[in-house]
C-alpha cells in the first residue's frame, strides 16, 4: 500500500504538531471559513490520530526485543556442546540403560544446534531430556550432576519460551507495519485539509501565515530541527 505523501515517515509527527499549533492559533478563521468542518471535534480527532501514529511508530521496540531474544538463545547454546560431551562420556560407562548410547538422542541435538534449527532443537532436546529422566540413576552413578541436568532443562524451557516470543514478536510487527499505513493515512488526511484550507484563507492576504500551511516551508523547518539526515524511511506518494 502506498502513502499519500512523499516526505519521510519520521517527519509525519513533527509536521502534524506544527500544523496543529498553527491551527490552534488560527482556529477562529478556520471556523469562520468552514464552520461545520472545524468544530471542536476536529481537534479531538486530530489529536487521536497523532496518538495512534505515536504508538505505531514505536514498532522499532519489537525489533530490539527480537534482537535480545536472538542474543539470549545464542548465549545459552554456547554451553550446550560441552554439556553434551560430558553426558556422552558418562553414557559410554553407564549400565542398564533403557536406550542405547547411540540412540539416546545426543546426535540429533548436536545437529540441530549446529544447523541453527531452533524448532528442531526444541524437539530433539525434549527427547534427550526424557531419556535422561528415564536413566537418571544410572547417569548420576557415573558422575552426571543434577545441576547439569537442570541446566539442560533450563535451556529447553528458555528455548521454548524464546521461540514462542520471537514468533509472536515477528507476527505482531508484520501486523503493526500493515496497520501503520492506515494510521499514517488517517493522520495525513486532516493535515492535508489544514494545508488546503490554510492556503484558501491566507493566499494573497497573509504571506507569513501562508507559509505555516505550505508543506515545503514547514518540512524545511522540521528537517532543520532534525539535522537534515537522509537515512530515514520515506513514504511513497500515491498515484
Amino acid at each position: 500500500m502506498s502513502l499519500p505523501f512523499n516526505f519521510r515517515i519520521s517527519e509525519l509527527l513533527p509536521l502534524a504538531r506544527l500544523f496543529r499549533a498553527s491551527y490552534v492559533r488560527d482556529h477562529a478563521a478556520f471556523a469562520d471559513l468552514l464552520p461545520e468542518d472545524y468544530k471542536p471535534k476536529f481537534l479531538a480527532e486530530y489529536d487521536a490520530a497523532v496518538q495512534n501514529v505515536e504508538k505505531a511508530t514505536r514498532s522499532s521496540v519489537a525489533v530490539a526485543e527480537r534482537q535480545i531474544i536472538t542474543a539470549r538463545i545464542a548465549a545459552q547454546l554456547e554451553s550446550l556442546p560441552q554439556l553434551l560431551n560430558r553426558l556422552e562420556a558418562r553414557l559410554r560407562r553407564a549400565e542398564n540403560l533403557t536406550v542405547s548410547a547411540k540412540k539416546f538422542g545426543i546426535e540429533p541435538v548436536r545437529r540441530d544446534r549446529n544447523n541453527d534449527e531452533h524448532e528442531g532443537l526444541t524437539e530433539s532436546l525434549r527427547t534427550l531430556l526424557q531419556n535422561i529422566d528415564a536413566n537418571e540413576a544410572a547417569l548420576l552413578a557415573k558422575g552426571q550432576t543434577r545441576s547439569e541436568i537442570d541446566f539442560m532443562q533450563g535451556i529447553y524451557d528458555d528455548l521454548v519460551a524464546d521461540n514462542t516470543a520471537q514468533g509472536s514478536s515477528l507476527s505482531d510487527q508484520r501486523l503493526l507495519m500493515a496497520a501503520n499505513v492506515q494510521l499514517f493515512r488517517a493522520l495525513y488526511k486532516p493535515m492535508k485539509q489544514l494545508m488546503d484550507d490554510g492556503k484558501s484563507l491566507y493566499k494573497g492576504s497573509d504571506k507569513t501565515k501562508l507559509k505555516d500551511y505550505t508543506l515545503r516551508n514547514v518540512r524545511q523547518q522540521v528537517r532543520q530541527e532534525q539535522g537534515g539526515g537522509d537515512d530515514v524511511a520515506k513514504g511513497t506518494k500515491a498515484a
